[in-house]
């Protein structure tokens, strides 16, 4: 902000004002010509007395003026009606006419205002005098002076002889030039400041004002009485009620000047903190400072005050610091009452700065993402609804384009090396698309990993998608490791009737169908992906409303590999592992059981995972009772849990009822996990409060996450799994069955239990046997069964041997 704060003045401000300076000049040079045709030597004197004393009476008059209007520092009212009755009696109508325009016009250009108003009061004051002579005509006071009079014979617009009805229209002409001043400005002062004129007159100040004016103009009566009739050192005795009367003024107006200052800035305070811009409340602080400095002249800026100015610093904000200023009065109590005011209103203008820089600062956060600085969903949402407006009028509507974009791996990172360096990866996603779109383009931050971009004119989208893919391709070194990033993009296209929702959730649905199908990939959106998201979206509102008991429990085998082959298949079950099945509901009947794959995903994203795994939980501990007295001997009963329900506060009580449960009954409870918990070091308290439990701990899947021997050294792990990825093709491949044996001997090394997952085939067992596996699962073995089923395969031959 530089400069002045300056308000637009209205136009029809401009005119009227521009109307009043025109009638004052014509009137001055009607005022000029009728003393220029009847001009004479006599003439000629009177109009330079007429000057030199008319000019400093007014120069002394005009410093007391009185403030009518407490609102705005506009309508006041100056006493110099006194010189001009006083001309009126001492001169003829043309040499007073014309000295009065004189007087007036150097006396308003002169006063410490800005140049406006001196025009515009000098202007209201040239215009006194063809008033007075109207109202002094109409009462008939003009005529030649008394006999007794200096000037007796001399033709006089006032003859001053003393009669009342000489003394009622001097009255009245103070009167009428009274009205016309405030008339005049207050229509003005409504004008500029868009009031009513109505407000701008009625004010209790007004009579004061007027019995002022009359006494003011009594005083000028007087002046020409005695200059007329007596000697001229009597004059001197006008000194004592002309100094009387300017005390009195003085007095009134500072009594003013308090209730107006006070009035100014309650309404001030009240005024500024009401706005909700920077530029709206600089504009309200230049009204206000007018109406508390009680001038035209102050203003708000962003230099300081000049010499012969005083002026306040109120601190804006984002560094900028303004300047209340006004004219420096004469009398120093005047000046430190106005530099009080100005003070206290740049307090409460700070104050309403602050709040407003405050809002403004909550404002762009509330649209503003404060990790990577990217607009967040609430601005994008502001813009691409602004954008699809601009694209039906310009009928464009199938070039404006939303992308969707989803980071691949992104939640590992934050498992792997904390949210900073998560934070660290997202800056840096967002800082190579805002450098690859560029034009027009709007990207912003969703939440989590998510990212959106809006292109309001795409005309070619696949080179579109594969330089975002390319920008989403981010490699990083993290902590002595190179972590390499993708992401999958879904992509919309603005139809007829699509608002904002629906593009977010179309686009929102492509980009799960390109992770779905392989990720680091983009996908338009088509109608049927949209049925296929309903769908999902049926099933996790199937998972919410199904009961507990629609979740059963299969239990799987887990064989010893290093048993000898004499010994009794049923004999070498060492374990089993819960898998948990749905009993779906559809409304027409139970449909045959879900398994996990197809179900559990979807409950972890929607958090019904926790009451699945609970109610698993509490099967198993159930189980394990008919589990033991079937088999006769211990076995471990192994169950799945989630990373969701890992992090539930309940979990470990729970998993402490269970295990007491099921070690009362013989057997002994494990937990199986993927390795995302294990590298998670917010975990690792409650892994250690879940061994101290009892519960076994496994980890799931082993190989196909960050498999670490680091990890597993300090974490309470005793066994793992090998995932039936590598175990498949153990047997044809040499590249897996190098990996499998690796894990074993890794495995043996850290004296931690191996389960080979997967087995179907007897040469993969034997591999795996020579090898030094000590456990295997698949449906070599046995498939998953349910409880009844399993009871009889522990207790008595099974339809299937158990050796390979």
């Amino acid at each position: 902000m530089s400069g002045a704060v300056r308000e637009r003045r209205p136009r029809a401000s401009v005119l009227f004002d521009g109307a009043v300076t025109l009638a004052a000049v014509v009137t001055t040079v009607l005022a000029a010509l009728a003393f220029g045709r009847d001009a004479g030597a006599g003439q000629w004197h009177d109009l330079a007395l007429c000057v030199v004393v008319g000019l400093p009476l007014m120069q002394l008059l005009t410093r007391f003026p009185f403030q009518i209007n407490t609102r705005h520092a506009g309508v006041e009212v100056q006493f110099d009606v006194g010189v001009l009755i006083f001309l009126l009696c001492f001169a003829a109508p043309a040499t007073a006419a014309l000295a009065w325009c004189l007087c007036v016009v150097p006396t308003g250009l002169l006063q410490r205002r800005s140049w406006v108003s001196r025009v515009y009061n000098a202007s209201i004051g040239v215009l006194f005098m063809p008033v007075a002579l109207a109202v002094l005509e109409l009462f008939g006071t003009t005529g030649r002076a008394p006999e007794e009079s200096r000037y007796r014979g001399l033709e006089r617009i006032i003859r001053v002889d003393m009669t009342v009805p000489e003394l009622l229209a001097v009255s009245a002409a103070v009167i009428a030039v009274f009205v016309v001043d405030v008339a005049v400005s207050a229509v003005s002062v409504a004008i500029q400041e868009r009031t009513s004129v109505k407000g701008e007159l009625l004010h209790t100040g007004a009579w004061l004002a007027v019995g002022a004016s009359v006494a003011v103009g009594g005083l000028g009566y007087l002046g020409g009485l005695v200059e007329s009739r007596l000697d001229r050192w009597a004059a001197l005795l006008l000194v004592i009620p002309m100094v009387v009367t300017m005390m009195a003024t003085r007095a009134m107006r500072t009594t003013r000047d308090v209730a107006r200052r006070s009035e100014a800035l309650f309404e001030a305070a009240t005024a500024l903190h009401t706005q909700g811009r920077r530029a709206d409340l600089a504009r309200a602080l230049q009204k206000h400072a007018r109406m508390v400095a009680g001038t035209p002249a102050a203003m708000v800026r962003s230099v300081g005050p000049a010499e012969d100015e005083i002026g306040v610093p109120v601190v804006a904000g984002d560094g900028v610091v303004l300047y209340i200023t006004a004219p420096r009065r004469r009398d120093p109590a005047q000046r430190a009452s106005d530099e009080k005011a100005l003070e206290a209103l740049a307090s409460v203008g700070e104050a309403a700065f602050f709040r407003v820089s405050a809002s403004e600062e909550m404002h762009g956060l509330a649209r503003r993402d404060v990790v990577t600085g990217l607009p967040n969903r609430l601005q994008f949402a502001e813009r691409l609804a602004q954008e699809l407006d601009r694209a039906r009028e310009a009928s464009r509507l199938d070039r404006l384009v939303v992308l969707y974009l989803d980071l691949d791996g992104f939640k590992s990172v934050n498992d792997r090396f904390g949210h900073e360096a998560g934070d660290e990866l997202l800056r840096l996603v967002g800082s190579r698309l805002r450098d690859t779109l560029r034009g027009g383009s709007t990207v912003a931050r969703l939440g989590g990993d998510e990212f959106a971009v809006l292109l309001p004119d795409c005309q070619d989208v696949e080179g579109l998608c594969r330089r975002v893919l390319v920008a989403l391709r981010v490699e990083v070194r993290m902590r002595g490791h190179v972590l390499r990033v993708q992401g999958s993009i879904g992509l919309s296209r603005a139809r007829p009737g699509d608002d904002v929702g629906t593009l977010l959730r179309n686009a929102d649905t492509a980009m799960y169908r390109a992770k779905a199908t392989g990720k680091n990939r983009w996908v338009e959106f088509r109608p049927e992906l949209l049925e296929e998201e309903i769908a999902r979206l049926q099933v996790i509102e199937d998972l919410q409303q199904a009961p507990a008991e629609a979740f059963v429990v299969h239990y799987q085998p887990i064989v010893d590999l290093q048993a000898g082959p004499d010994q009794d298949p049923a004999a070498r079950i060492v374990g089993l592992e819960a898998l948990v099945r749905w009993r779906r509901d559809r409304g027409g009947g139970v449909e045959p059981l879900v398994g996990p794959d197809e179900f559990i995903g979807l409950a972890e994203r929607s958090g019904t995972v926790v009451a699945i795994g609970d109610s698993v939980l509490r099967q198993v501990a159930r189980d394990a009772a008919s589990i033991q007295q079937h088999a006769a001997r211990r076995l471990d009963l192994m169950v799945n849990v989630s990373p969701v329900q890992l992090r539930h506060p309940d979990f470990t009580e729970r998993v402490a009822a269970a295990v007491r449960q099921t070690t009362s009954s013989g057997c002994r409870l494990h937990l199986e996990m993927t390795e995302s918990v294990m590298i998670d070091d917010d975990t690792v308290g409650r892994l250690r409060d879940l061994a101290e439990t009892g519960a076994q701990l496994t980890i799931d899947d082993f190989g196909t996450g960050f498999s670490s021997l680091g990890y597993l050294r300090h974490r309470p792990f005793s066994s793992f799994k090998i995932d039936r990825s590598f175990v498949r093709d153990i047997a044809t491949e040499p590249t897996a069955r190098a990996l499998v044996e690796g894990m074993v001997k890794m495995g043996q090394a850290l004296g931690l239990t191996i389960v080979a997952e997967g087995v179907e085939h007897p040469e993969q067992a034997e591999i795996l046997r020579d090898m030094g596996c000590h456990l295997a699962q698949g449906h070599l073995y046995c498939r998953p069964l349910a409880l009844e089923d399993i009871q009889g395969v522990l207790s008595g031959p099974v339809a299937r041997p158990l050796s390979a």
